[in-house]
Order: structure tokens, then C-alpha cells, then sequence
């Protein structure tokens, strides 16, 4: 009888101790430590209607290895560990040095809190920290060639770990379930249920890192569906680079398909950091695709400042989407960089609409001797549509003779530009060529409403430039150019453009442009300012230029010195770059000298009037009292 008691009671136990998880838990209280609940969680999954961990207030623990999750949820049987109740949030603290040697960023490396192929797992203001740059990860999610982490949102946690000089420490990774230190690339994923989707970073604090989120699915089988950030619950990623001189991101993603970054706080030095001294990127996508899927980058604050000569780039994008939308970003700080460096940078080659709108420039300064910088370019051999509209692309302070593009829009000859309600001002330093808005290659594009002035550089500086390329037409209208100087300094060469044209299209219209105050004070050139300029000389095209308005009353210490309201290169053949001309209102009262000549319009050549179509009239020109 004894026996059988016991034998009864071994099996209730036994039942008891396996018995799925669901409901309520409280740590401490059902469970002592986070650590504990995680191995009754992963012994006996989770049953029906899922299960929550509420952790007290101000928990701490700390532990000496990773704390691995490897139990999974469903849709329906949710996992949940949150915090519970009013005050400092539970923390996790790993004490050891670590047991992997990463040699490489996203490799396999040790990490807090690791969670294995897990779906439908909530993460909940549970702070996780490090004390050894031995410790590469704070939350990492790792998967299988089969088994992805889906349905998984990581939020409101502080992680805050120890770069040193390590250029592996990363806050959040998303990785493709790499088995190598020394490689990133991950697993082979045969099917959908190996991809990593519908994950979710919100409102957590990254700092003391290398990098601050990191993203990466396999390359054949995107990814996708990861957001990070959402309206009122962006992540603040702050003092990461710094440690060591290796590129580094605020934000990464590298085959993803439906990307999502919203309302984010990128700061490398705030919170204790300090300039990073190479490769630098506020949010980085890399790596052609399939040419699907949608990016969104909206509302995020990126302040980057690094004092290396390596590429500096605030929003990155090097993937074709079929849809892109860069909206209500604000961008601000300081680089050194030498190579070519970007504010905003899209290359795309799928068709699509892509969205640049709504972003602006707090303050930037360039302080290196060398490099190219631009504002926003948007590149690419898409045939789709290009928006860029809204944008306040203002207060640059440039110093070295790298050329300066504060908005670029260079495509495919079949794609269309809509460059409008731009804002371009407060430029100034540095050597380089100076352009407010360029555009080129699009077949049908239009610029109206941008304001572009008080833009000060030494050699040339252009107002608006479209450049040539397969466009049929051309609207430009509307927009406001004025205060562009080329003369800080002493140099003989100075060139000023209100707005230059030198695209290809078969039919341009020019009118209520608004252009004054252009000025080169050291130039020695016999043409060194112009109004508005033609120079383009292609065949079969005609230009029609009404009701613009230009004034100019510059005058120069240089030997030889002109300037002319409106400027038109001459063909003998009258259906190349034919222009007609009316109503427009033109007065140059600068003052010549040496060989130069004032004019309202200058022709390149005076030999006949072939291309100037005798359509042209009601044009008030007046350049001061007229000369010999």
C-alpha cells in the first residue's frame, strides 16, 4: 500500500513540475529570478492563453552567463516578461567576460539575453546591462535555417553595455543565425518559417556601444516587417562609436524587406560619447534586393559628429524599394569626413514612388580639407517617380574645396522629377563648387516654389542647375533665387548662376522665377554673373522663358569684369535650343570693367539670330546708360 502512495504521488509531481505555463507568474515571487523563470519557461513551454512574467520594480539580478529563451509562443499562447508596477525598471546584469572571441561585427558573440528561434515573445521594460566588452550583445535573437524569430517586440528597455574598445558591442541584434565568430553572414534559409518578421524595437535606451541596433536577414530569403521605433515610442541611441576606429551605426539593416524607422534619437556623443573616428551612419541600408517591399524612414532626430576622414552619413539607403518614403527627419552636427559623405543618400533602381519631404537641417558643419558633401541625393536607374518637396535644407557651414550639393536628383532618363517647396539657405565656407539644387537625367520634371539664397562660396556657385539627360519637359517656375555670392576670399574666378540650363528637353518652360542680388566681388570674369543662363545645344528643342523677373547691381575689384541678366548660347540652326522670350522683366545696373560688358541678355555669338525666335517680345531689358 506504501508503494502505491508513493508511486501516485511521484506522478502528480511528476505531472506538476511539466505542466505548460500559462497565466500570471510574479518574480520575485514564483520565481526568485528572471533567470529561473527563463529555464521552467524553456523546460515546459507555454499553454493555453500564453503566460506573463510580471517583474517587481527596481529587481535586480545579476548573472554570470547568457540567459537563453528558446521556449516559443503563438499568436494565441503569447510569452510575456514585463514590468510590474510604478518605478526603476527590473535589470539584468551580466558579470562575466564572455566566452566567445567575435572577430567580426554581427558575428556569433555572447550576448544578455538571447532568444532562440522564439515567436510571439513581448519584452517589456526589462533593462539588460554589461560590465566586460567580452559581452557583445545586450538582446539577441537567433534563428535557424527553418526557425526565425517572429512576432517579437522588444521595448522600453534600458541596455547599456560596455563598448571599451571593442567594435563588436551592439545594443539590439537581429542576426540571420550566425554559427561563426568571424562571420555575419548566418544560415541558409530554405523557407518562410526561417525568416526573422513582424519584429518590433520601441522606445529602448542604447548606449555604451559599438553600434546600436543591427538587423540581418539572408540574402536570398529577406527578411522582413522590422520597425524600428513607432509614434511616441522611438528608441534613443546614444555614446556609441567612439571605442574604436571601425564604421559604425546608429541603426543597421541589411537584407530586410519592409523597413520601418520612425521617431528615433541618434546621438553618438550625447550621453557620454565622444566623436567617432571612422565610418559613421545614423540609419544605414545596404545591399541591392529583390526590388520589393516599402522603406519608410519618418520623424527621426540624427546628430552625428565624427572627426575621422571616413565616409559620414546621417540616413543611408542602398536598396531598391517599391516604395520609399524619407519624411520629417531633422539632421544636425559635425565631420571631418575626406570621402564623399551624405546627409541623405538614396540609390534605388525598381520603379516606384520615392518620397523625400518634409526634412530639415538644424546645423551642419564640414570641417575637412577635402570631399564631397551633399545634402540629399537621390540616385539611382529607377523609372518611377522622384518627390522631393518641403525639405529645409539650410545652415551648412563648409570649410575645404569638396564640392556641396545641398539637394541632388540624378535618375533614369524614363523617370520623372518633382523637386518643390524647397528651402536651400544659409550656406557658406570652404573652396568648392557650390550648388543649391541640381537635377539631371529625368525625362519630365518639374521645379517650382524653391527658395534658394544666401549661399556664399569662393569659386562658383550655382542657384538651380538642370542638367542634361533624356527629358522631354521641363517646368520650372515659380521659385524664388537670390543673395549668391562667389567672393569670401581673393580668388579671379568667381562665377555666380542664379539658375543654369543645360538640359536636353524637347519642350522648356521657364516663367515667374524671381532672381536678384548675385554678386562676385574678386571676379575677374568678362561673364562671371548671370541671371538665369542657357548653354544647352541640342537639336529639336525649344525653351520658352515668360514673366521672370531678374535684377542685378554687382560690381568687382577684378581686372575684367561683366555680367548678364539673361544668357542664351547661340546655333545657327533655329530648332536648336530655339528660345522664345516675353514679358519678362530684366535690370543689370552692375558695373563693368576691364573687358567687360553690362547686359540684360547676352547672346554667345552675335552672328545672326537663327535660334532667337521672332515670337519673342513685351520683354523690358534696361542695363544702365548704354555704352558705346
Amino acid at each position: 500500500m506504501k508503494k502505491i502512495f508513493l508511486i501516485v504521488v511521484f506522478c502528480i509531481t511528476s505531472f506538476v513540475g511539466f505542466s505548460q505555463l500559462t497565466g500570471v507568474k510574479t518574480i520575485p515571487g514564483d520565481y526568485a529570478t528572471i533567470a529561473l523563470a527563463i529555464a521552467d519557461l524553456n523546460l515546459n513551454g507555454v499553454g493555453a492563453g500564453g503566460v506573463t512574467f510580471n517583474v517587481a520594480t527596481g529587481h535586480t539580478e545579476t548573472t554570470s552567463a547568457q540567459l537563453t529563451i528558446t521556449a516559443t509562443g503563438t499568436l494565441a499562447n503569447p510569452i510575456v516578461f514585463q514590468k510590474s508596477g510604478v518605478g526603476a525598471n527590473p535589470k539584468i546584469t551580466r558579470t562575466d567576460v564572455g566566452t566567445n572571441s567575435t572577430s567580426t561585427l554581427g558575428g556569433l558573440g555572447d550576448a544578455v539575453v538571447r532568444v532562440d528561434g522564439t515567436d510571439c515573445i513581448t519584452v517589456d521594460a526589462i533593462d539588460v546591462a554589461a560590465s566586460d566588452e567580452g559581452i557583445e550583445y545586450g538582446y539577441f535573437t537567433y534563428k535557424t535555417a527553418t526557425d526565425g524569430c517572429q512576432n517579437v517586440t522588444i521595448k522600453n528597455c534600458a541596455i547599456t553595455l560596455t563598448k571599451g574598445t571593442s567594435q563588436y558591442v551592439i545594443g539590439i541584434y537581429i542576426s540571420n543565425g550566425t554559427t561563426s565568430v568571424s562571420s555575419a553572414t548566418g544560415v541558409v534559409v530554405s523557407v518562410n518559417s526561417g525568416r526573422n518578421e513582424n519584429i518590433n524595437i520601441q522606445g529602448n535606451t542604447i548606449s555604451n556601444v559599438h553600434a546600436g541596433i543591427y538587423c540581418r536577414g539572408y540574402s536570398a530569403s529577406y527578411d522582413q516587417n522590422i520597425n524600428i521605433g513607432a509614434n511616441g515610442a522611438g528608441n534613443t541611441i546614444q555614446n556609441f562609436g567612439g571605442g574604436f576606429a571601425a564604421t559604425t551605426y546608429g541603426i543597421y539593416f541589411i537584407y530586410i524587406n519592409n523597413v520601418y524607422a520612425g521617431y528615433n534619437t541618434i546621438n553618438n556623443t550625447a550621453g557620454g560619447g565622444t566623436p567617432h573616428t571612422s565610418g559613421l551612419t545614423g540609419i544605414s541600408i545596404t545591399t541591392a534586393n529583390t526590388a520589393s517591399g516599402i522603406l519608410s524612414y519618418r520623424n527621426n532626430d540624427i546628430t552625428l559628429n565624427a572627426n575621422g576622414t571616413a565616409a559620414c552619413n546621417w540616413l543611408y539607403n542602398a536598396n531598391s524599394f517599391d516604395s520609399i518614403s524619407i519624411h520629417q527627419n531633422t539632421f544636425g552636427g559635425t565631420s571631418a569626413s575626406t570621402a564623399a559623405s551624405y546627409v541623405i543618400y538614396n540609390s534605388n533602381t525598381s520603379a516606384g514612388v520615392r518620397n523625400i519631404d518634409s526634412n530639415t537641417v538644424t546645423s551642419i558643419s564640414k570641417t575637412s580639407a577635402t570631399g564631397s558633401f551633399y545634402g540629399i541625393n537621390s540616385a539611382g536607374t529607377a523609372t518611377g517617380i522622384d518627390n522631393i518637396f518641403g525639405n529645409n535644407f539650410s545652415n551648412f557651414t563648409l570649410s575645404g574645396s569638396g564640392l556641396f550639393y545641398a539637394i541632388q536628383n540624378t535618375t533614369n532618363a524614363a523617370h520623372t522629377q518633382n523637386i518643390y517647396n524647397n528651402i536651400v539657405s544659409n550656406i557658406s565656407g570652404g573652396t568648392g563648387t557650390r550648388y543649391g539644387i541640381y537635377c539631371t537625367a529625368a525625362n519630365t520634371r518639374s521645379l517650382y516654389n524653391n527658395k534658394v539664397y544666401n549661399i556664399v562660396g569662393v569659386d562658383i556657385v550655382y542657384g538651380i542647375v538642370v542638367g542634361s539627360g533624356g527629358n522631354t519637359k521641363n517646368d520650372i517656375y515659380n521659385n524664388t533665387i537670390g543673395d549668391l555670392s562667389s567672393g569670401t576670399g581673393t580668388t579671379t574666378n568667381g562665377i555666380v548662376s542664379g539658375l543654369l540650363f543645360i538640359a536636353t528637353g524637347t519642350t522648356t518652360n521657364i516663367y515667374n522665377n524671381i532672381i536678384g542680388n548675385l554678386t562676385a566681388p574678386f571676379s575677374a570674369s568678362t561673364d562671371g554673373i548671370r541671371g538665369i543662363s542657357f548653354t544647352g545645344t541640342t537639336a529639336s528643342t525649344s525653351i520658352f522663358a515668360s514673366f521672370n523677373t531678374i535684377y542685378i547691381n554687382a560690381s568687382s575689384l577684378g581686372a575684367n569684369f561683366g555680367t548678364s541678366g539673361i544668357f542664351h548660347t547661340y546655333s545657327s540652326t533655329s530648332s536648336t535650343s530655339n528660345f522664345t522670350m516675353r514679358n519678362n522683366l530684366v535690370v543689370n545696373t552692375s558695373t563693368a570693367s576691364g573687358t567687360g560688358v553690362i547686359t540684360a541678355f547676352r547672346r554667345s555669338s552675335a552672328t545672326d539670330l537663327n535660334n532667337y525666335n521672332t515670337a519673342s517680345s513685351n520683354n523690358m531689358f534696361y542695363s544702365g546708360v548704354p555704352s558705346a
